[in-house]
């Protein structure tokens, strides 16, 4: 008569096999899931751009003039102490923070300057903003005459100011 083995269960190989695969499967989603994060902050930013873009019509169409919502380098963080002013100035400094918060890479232009709203041409009758995009690596830029680019600078940081929308070229 031979002995017969009524054991059930895993053996140890088989639990670390399944506990390799659980480990494998799960760093594959954490991935995708700070890729997909970076993603929506850019979108929240790109949204956050148009609806500033708004502003600054609805504010010319008002004054005749986009100075009241150009105030250079929003860079502190947040956006209340750098002098935006007039009727849209609440809603402005909303999206303005908004960006801000969503754009916490750091640039290439140093940590602080993640949102730039103002042209090198003229405030009162042109606009530009340039925000940047952490998972691109590049500013999104929106200007007054009506162009839009997503773009790195490929010359150096001075490179980023002539793209179409920026700084250099509302």
């Amino acid at each position: 008569m031979s002995k017969r083995n009524n054991q059930k269960g895993f053996t140890l190989i088989e639990l670390l096999v399944v506990i390799a695969i659980i480990g494998l499967l799960s760093s594959v989603v954490l991935a995708s899931l700070n890729t997909a994060r970076l993603k929506a902050r850019d979108t929240a930013i790109k949204s956050a751009v148009i609806q500033y873009r708004t502003l600054l019509e609805q504010e010319f169409n008002d004054t005749g003039s986009y100075a009241n919502l150009q105030k250079g380098w929003a860079d502190v963080g947040s956006c209340s102490g750098i002098g935006i002013a007039g009727t849209y100035a609440a809603k402005a400094i909303e999206l303005c923070n908004a960006i801000v918060t969503n754009s916490a890479a750091t640039s290439p232009l140093g940590g602080q300057y993640k949102l730039h709203i103002g042209t090198a041409i003229n405030f009162n009758s042109y606009y530009s903003v340039m925000a940047w995009l952490p998972s691109k690596g590049a500013y999104f830029c929106v200007g007054s005459g009506g162009a839009t680019s997503e773009r790195m600078g490929s010359a150096g940081y001075t490179s980023y100011w002539d793209q179409p929308g920026c700084y250099s070229n509302p």
